[in-house]
């Protein structure tokens, strides 16, 4: 309205800026004009006094005015609304992590330098037309050259030559027969692993399990330790660890790193204290705070060295003083890539310590994988974890059904 009356203004040449005084002024003498004719022509609807009508014109000129003087808020209002909106974060879905390769795949990819070097090569032998000399001959090579055992070769040998003869026996037959060749080999001693070297079982904590693990130099005890050290306490169990192997400083401190990082409580010594004498301290350790498990590293000597296994006798003896089942699993470390010679470690070290399990260690770098059959044959000693590479994740469970499958492709 105050637009209206500057044109008004302008057009009667009046030189003045219009504002709200003025157009309360004249909006004010309208109504009184009206208010008279009203009056003057008997208006009978509008009985309104002149001092309500006027009232209600101030009224209504305060709420122009309000709108006069608040246009830029009004117009602001929706879009600030519209940027708070736009601004608003969207809701966080959830981030998908790529976990890597499965378990079975790892195994898998771990085995295949001996799947292809050995089973691979037996199974392209078997077309379905019987075996020649030749062919029985390759046969005994590729057995051999895997470090199966001369027992087992040679049952194996019979018994394909048999199977050989029917024409329908190829290379798919071939992997199943070998399958269940070997697992009936293996099962019976299998089904006897402790699963409390798996799993941890919070009924039972602070019933504190000590685990020895024994091995050569290299086969990998002090890496395993630290992998199976990680995996229990990402169970929630309270692990001690005790660093035996005081001649080598540099397994320590790589043992102290795989501590920290899995939370394990270590005991140390210094450099060339008495061995028993730091796993006598870490099982007191480990009993005084109610440890779940207290795992014992132990020197890493060539099985050809009498008296060093005399030694690991001793370790092993010592902790019977403070818990007379002690040490309630003994595993021995063996690595893959020795092949026949794995065999011969694994005699020594059971003849002595009496082992009750073995782990598996850098399956994915020989093709001599097949070993372990021989072992557990020859030994009666059951594989409990098996290693295909670096990182924790690469150290798990052995199943049977995996590892046969992976070794033969099915």
């Amino acid at each position: 309205m105050l637009e209206l009356l500057q044109e008004l203004y302008n057009t009667l040449g009046i030189d003045a800026v219009a504002n709200i005084g003025d157009l309360v002024g004249i909006v004010s003498t309208l109504v009184l004009v009206g208010a008279g004719s009203a009056q003057i022509f008997g208006s009978k609807e509008d009985k309104s006094t002149p001092k309500e009508l006027e009232e209600e014109i101030s009224s209504k000129i305060e709420s122009e005015k309000e709108e006069t003087t608040t246009p830029v808020t009004k117009e602001i209002e929706p879009s600030v609304a519209e940027v708070i909106t736009e601004e608003e974060p969207a809701p966080l879905e959830t981030e998908k992590v790529d976990e890597g390769p499965s378990w079975s795949e790892r195994l898998k990819k771990g085995l295949s330098r001996s799947r292809s070097q050995v089973w691979g090569k037996m199974g392209g032998l078997f077309k379905g037309k019987g075996l020649s000399d030749e062919d029985l001959e390759e046969i005994e090579e590729l057995l051999y050259g895997a470090d199966i055992g001369p027992k087992t070769a040679m049952e194996l040998t019979e018994a394909l030559t048999e199977k050989a003869k029917d024409e329908e026996f190829g290379e798919k037959e071939f992997k199943n027969f070998l399958h269940q060749f070997l697992k009936e080999k293996m099962e019976p001693v299998q089904a006897g692993v402790d699963l409390s070297l798996y799993e941890f079982n919070p009924e039972n904590k602070g019933k504190t399990k000590v685990i020895m693990v024994v091995g050569v130099n290299g086969a990998g005890k002090t890496t395993t330790i630290g992998k199976l050290a990680t995996k229990l306490t990402q169970q929630g169990a309270k692990v001690v660890v005790g660093a035996c192997d005081t001649f080598r400083a540099a397994a320590v401190d790589q043992l102290q790193v795989w501590c920290d990082r899995s939370g394990a409580t270590m005991i140390r010594a210094k450099e060339g204290a008495n061995p028993s004498g730091v796993g006598y301290d870490a099982l007191q350790t480990a009993l005084n705070e109610e440890a779940d498990y207290c795992i014992l590293d132990t020197a890493g000597r060539l099985h050809t060295k009498g008296n060093l296994m005399e030694e690991l006798t001793k370790s092993k003896n010592v902790l019977k003083k403070l818990d007379e089942t002690a040490p309630h699993h003994t595993l021995l470390v063996i690595d893959a890539i020795t092949g026949q010679n794995a065999i011969r470690q694994a005699e020594e070290f059971n003849k002595a310590l009496d082992l009750s399990g073995l782990i598996f260690t850098k399956c994915d770098g020989s093709s001599k994988a097949g070993s372990a059959i021989s072992i557990v044959q020859s030994l009666q000693v059951p594989i409990t974890y098996i290693g295909v590479g670096e990182s924790v994740e690469d150290l798990n469970i052995f199943d049977l059904d995996e590892y046969l499958n992976a070794l033969l492709d099915l």
